[in-house]
């Protein structure tokens, strides 16, 4: 083992040189964190228009500012470069990278094993590798690390110190940041663990080790697959009670008077963003791989799948019993096409299935989103329209989906001559022509608990 008190002191004092690989919507908060702490932080991307925006004191995604980009390059603590040199003199790599699902639905590590290449050109002895990329159980050690081995003739554990510990973004959340979301930390050997803590330290509020990354990257899994299939249970709900003429968010207003064993979740047209979705399916390929069927995921998967199709059945409903119309041809605005509110990410936005589906029957479908001007679409650029009364008044139907804060609800009322609500069932917007499709209209002027 070589002597690690130089990277150990380093990390104490703060004075190691971190390189974050990949300044995404995880990697960059990362990287701002790091730099708060007081580390010399460079984010090495691949795409120059990360690194010429943030080079210039912006930010190149929502969930950091560009005050706090210009800060910190004022400050010379945050650097970005598409130099993979830069890790010549870098004493942590922590590898922030997508991992997006295959074709056929399954775990896609190419951007991982190409950081891991990078990085292995690079790797010098007693260097710390960080994986924060979600992944299966077993691909810090089976993947990464033979990879990292076989490019730099090192080995792990010996000469380098590797880790996993799984980022835990929530884009737009503004009590639970990066800084005081607890962070996992499971290294391949216990030494690698100990370092991995002093990084995380210097800038998390609370760090928890764990036992291996096997058991970091499985709690990542099931985190977000708790949610998943939590989420897609409420959604069949919703079907339940649509069929038995009974409001849904009362239903699950009620149960949340229990104060123990619940927690509420609300129906939606469908999961989004790059965790909530991807993520199971990378729980049930490592099910596949050792033999397991895996019944739940797949279930939650056909549920989640099926309601932007189920929005669009509500819509065409609604235009043939209000309006005397066919979907065919009709004329249909969607409000909020970002997966969540006040976030400018649309990775697997299910109002955008919802776009897709009601465009594949026929409908001449345009949409409105403050935070996304323009969307590619099938390989098609569609710019977003503005709110203008008068063109609102010649929509046959409008869609109210992902419920950002800053967008005038009551001026789309008040001209639209249909609305269709999939956001407000705890409190129903009461207008004539309001259509909430989780309340049944027989019960929409019946308030919720409070």
């Amino acid at each position: 083992m070589n002597d690690d008190t130089s990277l150990e002191r380093k990390l104490r004092m703060r004075s190691a040189r971190i390189a974050v690989v990949g300044l995404g919507y995880a990697g960059l908060p990362m990287a701002v964190e790091f730099a708060r702490a007081g580390f010399v932080c460079v984010g090495l991307d691949v795409d120059p228009y990360k690194v010429k925006a943030i080079s210039g004191g912006l930010s190149p995604v929502s969930n950091v500012g560009d005050d706090e980009i210009a800060s910190l390059r004022a400050d010379h603590v945050l650097e970005a470069s598409s130099d993979p040199r830069v890790l010549d003199a870098a004493d942590a790599a922590v590898i922030c990278v997508p991992t997006p699902l295959t074709p056929n639905n399954g775990p896609d590590l190419r951007f991982v094993e190409a950081a891991g290449a990078t990085i292995g050109e690079h790797l010098h002895a007693g260097m710390l590798v960080v994986l924060q990329s979600t992944c299966g159980p077993g691909t810090t050690a089976r993947v990464l690390r033979p990879l990292l081995e076989s490019v730099s003739g090192l080995r792990a554990g010996d000469d380098f110190f590797l880790v996993f510990a799984p980022e835990r973004i929530d884009p737009g959340n503004t009590r639970y940041t990066v800084k005081n979301t607890p962070k996992l930390v499971g290294g391949l050997t216990p030494e690698s663990t100990r370092l991995g803590c002093l990084l995380y330290e210097a800038c998390i509020e609370e760090v928890v080790p764990v036992g291996s990354p096997e058991v970091a990257e499985l709690a990542k899994l099931v985190e977000n697959t708790f949610r998943f299939i939590n989420i897609s249970f409420v959604n069949e709900m919703a079907l339940l009670c649509d069929r038995l003429g009974v409001n849904v968010w009362e239903v699950i207003e009620a149960a949340k008077t229990k104060p123990f064993a619940f927690m509420p979740h609300y129906p939606s047209p469908g999961v989004g963003g790059h965790c909530i979705p991807v993520v199971p399916q990378y729980l049930q390929a490592a099910a596949r791989e050792h033999g397991l069927l895996g019944e739940l995921i797949p279930a939650a998967n056909r549920i989640n799948e099926a309601m932007p199709k189920l929005v669009v059945d509500k819509l065409e409903r609604a235009l043939e019993e209000r309006a005397g119309k066919r979907l065919l041809n009709a004329n249909v605005l969607l409000v909020g096409i970002t997966y969540k509110p006040d976030i400018a990410d649309i990775r697997e936005s299910a109002a955008l299935r919802v776009f897709l589906e009601a465009f594949s029957r026929g409908a001449r479908v345009r949409y409105h989103d403050p935070l996304m001007p323009i969307v590619n679409l099938a390989g098609e650029l569609i710019a977003s329209v503005e709110l203008d009364p008068i063109d609102l008044g010649v929509m046959d139907a409008v869609v109210l989906l992902t419920p950002h804060t800053g967008i005038d609800y009551d001026r789309i009322i008040r001209a639209a001559p249909l609305v269709i609500d999939t956001h407000s069932g705890l409190t129903p917007r009461e207008a004539p022509n309001v259509v909430n499709i989780w309340v049944p209209e027989a019960l929409a002027a019946t308030p919720a608990l409070s």
